[in-house]
């Protein structure tokens, strides 16, 4: 989710809903919730499935989740395509306009729902992922 200004506001709106931080060392043991899903149990609860992408109480974006881990990401800025992979305990999604800066997220169920800790981090950004049916109208077709 290639967003870094973005991720920067993320990570001063979501340190003050989830207490203190770790530090910029926190691993992906210090993260709240269960252990870190490994790319065949993530691509298990997101594939042909439409998340919405909440901060985690708003929502900010639309991913879509294809064959192949391939993905549409949807914001208010417009769409674009990503491929993702395992990357240690972490999925990193590699978008169409910054296929050499990856983001990269650790996965796992938290309060029974899925959350993604930016890069492993309970200091960073923070997203709530859900099954969702929002529109998602993007001019291109087969990303």
């Amino acid at each position: 989710m290639r967003h870094a200004i973005l991720a920067m506001i993320l990570a001063c709106l979501a340190a003050p809903a989830l207490g203190e931080g770790t530090g910029a060392g926190g691993g992906p043991e210090e993260i709240p919730g269960g252990p870190p899903l490994d790319a065949r149990a993530f691509d298990a609860l997101t594939l042909g499935k439409r998340m919405d992408t909440f901060d985690p109480l708003t929502l900010y974006g639309i991913e879509e989740f294809l064959p192949g881990q391939r993905a549409i990401w949807k914001d208010a800025t417009g769409c674009k395509s990503a491929t993702w992979a395992q990357v240690g305990e972490q999925i990193c999604f590699y978008y169409e306009d910054a296929p050499d800066a990856p983001d990269c997220w650790v996965y796992n169920i938290h309060e029974g729902q899925l959350w993604g800790w930016y890069e492993g981090r309970t200091d960073g950004p923070v997203v709530r992922l859900e099954p969702g049916n929002s529109p998602m109208a993007c001019e291109f077709i087969g990303a």
